[in-house]
């Protein structure tokens, strides 16, 4: 009896140092994100992130309306570069969900493809409120889009006339 509870002690002692030391090796921007692969071999992750074209944004807060998300997303210059798109009703390539638990300044989020159910993209926020926790999330997804998809270059208004045959 007394060596089991000595045994229990033990593990009790070491359990929390072993957490701890795995917890330190992470590094916090792999913590939130999908990420991987090589320039060769992209993961399957960054192929999505690549890819998709269509976003849904969904809010399980009054504090943080979907409207209030997506405009936040849409005033980004990377949103309109790569050519995205927010739907509504139909499905979506990308689900953005962003959730809060009342009586925190903390508001979750995560995106996922829809058709694969990977999570391309997670983490938290601190705001005080609503807007804001969209703005954080907005500038936090558009970064790790950006880490998979370069931002084309803008070209100058007249020369994307004449490649389109107007002017």
């Amino acid at each position: 009896m007394s060596r089991s509870i000595v045994i229990c002690g033990l593990v009790l002692l070491i359990a929390p140092q072993a957490w701890a030391q795995q917890s330190e090796g992470k590094s916090p921007a792999k913590e939130s994100s999908a990420s991987g692969g090589t320039a060769d071999s992209p993961s399957i992750s960054v192929q999505l992130l690549r890819s998709f074209h269509t976003i849904q944004v969904q809010t399980g807060t009054w504090l943080a309306k979907p409207e209030m998300c997506e405009g936040e997303l849409q005033k980004r210059p990377e949103f309109d570069a790569w050519e995205l798109s927010i739907v509504r009703a139909a499905r979506a390539d990308v689900v953005l969900r962003i959730d809060h638990q009342p009586g925190w300044f903390y508001y979750q989020y995560s995106m996922v493809h829809t058709v694969s159910q990977t999570v391309l993209a997670s983490g938290n926020v601190t705001a005080w409120d609503g807007p804001a926790a969209c703005k954080n999330v907005a500038a936090k997804i558009i970064e790790r889009i950006k880490r998979a998809r370069p931002v084309p270059k803008n070209e100058p208004r007249d020369q994307k006339d004449k490649k389109n045959g107007e002017g």
